[in-house]
């Protein structure tokens, strides 16, 4: 394998069922890849803000693929971004707010500034997003937003996330709905994923996609799975991911992403 780039998935594939991961290790192994010429991606839905805090001691020598695949960003340079007018997303929440699935008070738009949410966000919900996103600041309404603005997120129960998606798809349009968890989902703009993030940066460094590894384990990483020379993906990922992987590795609470890319 002539492996130049390798991208991988934050939660349920890199990050362990806490979390976290080794920071000492990851240290260790970006030494090791730049001797090597290999770059290091991690693609997530967090937000940019969120994961800049998350590889806070490493951020200068990572690049990052935020908000599913809308923003690619590399020593402080925007390789990469797709945001939404505000007319858009205006135009795109009316829509939303017609769902039998979807609940406003469990609704947040992610930006390049900061996060929203409407005043009357249910306090769970509110709580819940802390974990995943960083500077989140209610409005009265979205009107007053002045950010840009990458996508929605919003929670289902995990009976209904499947139907909820799917409505979002066929009713709204210019948008794409894609699962991230169990009970979660993203709404970016309709040519936006990780797929295409990682096909633009392969662009950028002047690399072929069999140069290209990903892990992924969820709808959301599909396309970026599909479009990689070498999807690997961890024994826990859903099996529309185990079956485009080309090779299936342990589960990703025992770091089995890292101790992959650790043998490259």
């Amino acid at each position: 394998m002539n492996i130049k780039l390798v991208a991988t998935d934050m939660d349920g594939t890199f990050l362990d069922d806490k979390g976290q991961f080794d920071m000492v290790r990851l240290k260790q192994l970006l030494l090791r890849f730049k001797e090597k010429g290999i770059y290091f991606a991690v693609a997530s839905g967090r937000g940019l803000l969120s994961l800049e805090k998350l590889f806070e001691d490493v951020r200068d020598e990572i690049i990052f693929i935020a908000e599913n695949g809308s923003l690619v960003e590399f020593h402080g340079e925007d390789l990469y971004e797709a945001t939404m007018s505000k007319d858009f997303y205006l135009s795109a929440f009316e829509k939303l707010k017609t769902s039998p699935f979807i609940n406003t008070s469990e609704l947040l738009l992610t930006g390049k500034k900061g996060c929203y949410v409407l005043e009357t966000v249910d306090p769970a919900y509110l709580a819940f997003s802390a974990h995943y996103n960083e500077n989140i600041q209610k409005v009265a309404r979205l009107e007053d937003i002045t950010d840009e603005i990458f996508k929605f997120t919003t929670n289902f129960s995990e009976e209904t996330v499947a139907a909820g998606e799917s409505w979002v798809n066929e009713h709204v349009p210019g948008v794409k709905a894609m699962t991230t968890g169990y009970k979660s989902i993203d709404i970016v703009l309709d040519y936006v994923d990780k797929g295409v993030a990682i096909v633009e940066l392969a662009k950028k460094l002047n690399l072929e996609m069999d140069q290209v590894m990903t892990f992924g384990d969820n709808l959301n990483d599909l396309h970026m799975m599909q479009v990689a020379g070498y999807p690997i993906a961890p024994e826990n990922a859903r099996p529309e991911i185990l079956e485009v992987a080309k090779e299936v590795i342990g589960h990703h609470a025992a770091h089995s992403v890292m101790t992959y890319m650790e043998g490259l």
